[in-house]
């Protein structure tokens, strides 16, 4: 199967041969995916599937195509980029990695892949969003996120395994595996946040005041950082405390966005934000 996969792609059987001896090469030397990692007890197989079939391609740690053509983005994960499109832009670390282990977890189970979908059918590129899960049950995304080649992403309302995926996350940060041992992904304060920081980060600081607008909130911290949270997902965020904010300690995680050179991260689900409040008086 892996030959076939290939050829189909590239139509050239030299490349379709040297990706079938690397799998071969990955699977005897280094030992199969889901032998080597250990999930949460929360993360347990799904009790019905929407769905079933064979991976025909491998575009990246959380992009697939089925035999059909269909193309599929991973749910809960968000893996370093190769840049496929540009080929003079160095790919991110671990994105390689990432790829790597995909393609040897599917090749264990001759690339069968079951899913469940959630409650948004496709994403803005028109890619199917889905949970994926080997034959026997297992988690794809969990299996990843165990290894350190990929960070939990939620964007809501998919949120349906979300506790797997968080506790697969924070056991790979504490054992600092993969992108968990790079400077980049370390917990950075919001008073020192570098001028040139850009993509997935995390920041920790204290609320100085907090702002609104028509459409958000706005939590300012220390060193003219804020933390963006829309209306419209306050629904996500059902313990959050308003009136007890200002003085507080928070910890948020996202994509770093500028607006008139001051950095910014939106938050849509109390997942992505820790807050240790003031004591009350």
């Amino acid at each position: 199967m892996a030959v076939s996969l290939l050829s189909r792609q590239g139509n050239t059987l030299q490349r379709a041969l040297l990706l079938g001896c690397a799998l071969f090469f990955v699977a005897v030397f280094a030992g199969t995916v889901s032998a080597q990692v250990s999930l949460p007890a929360v993360c347990v197989a799904p009790g019905y599937y929407h769905g079933m079939g064979k991976v025909w391609h491998v575009h990246d740690g959380d992009t697939v195509s089925l035999e059909n053509r269909t193309r599929i983005r991973l749910i809960g994960l968000d893996t370093p980029e190769i840049f496929w499109r540009d080929k003079d832009a160095p790919a991110e670390p671990f994105a390689h990695e990432a790829r790597d282990a995909l393609m040897e977890l599917l090749h264990e189970h001759d690339y069968q892949v079951r899913w469940v979908y959630d409650r948004e059918p496709e994403d803005r590129y028109r890619r199917v969003l889905a949970h994926l899960f080997t034959p026997e049950g297992e988690s794809i995304t969990a299996l990843l996120l165990a290894q350190g080649l990929g960070y939990a992403l939620t964007i809501p309302p998919n949120n349906q395994f979300i506790d797997c995926y968080r506790a697969t996350e924070r056991q790979a940060m504490e054992d600092g595996l993969g992108i968990w041992s790079l400077p980049e992904f370390a917990l950075l304060d919001a008073e020192t946040f570098p001028a040139d920081a850009k993509g997935f980060r995390r920041v920790q600081g204290r609320v100085q005041r907090i702002g609104e607008s028509n459409n958000a909130y706005w939590l300012n911290l220390e060193g003219q950082f804020a933390v963006r949270i829309d209306r419209a997902d306050l629904e996500y965020f059902p313990d959050l405390q308003f009136n007890r904010l200002r003085g507080a300690t928070i910890s948020a995680r996202g994509l770093v966005f500028y607006y008139r050179g001051e950095p910014r991260i939106r938050v849509r689900h109390a997942a992505d934000l820790e807050i240790t409040y003031p004591p009350s008086n």
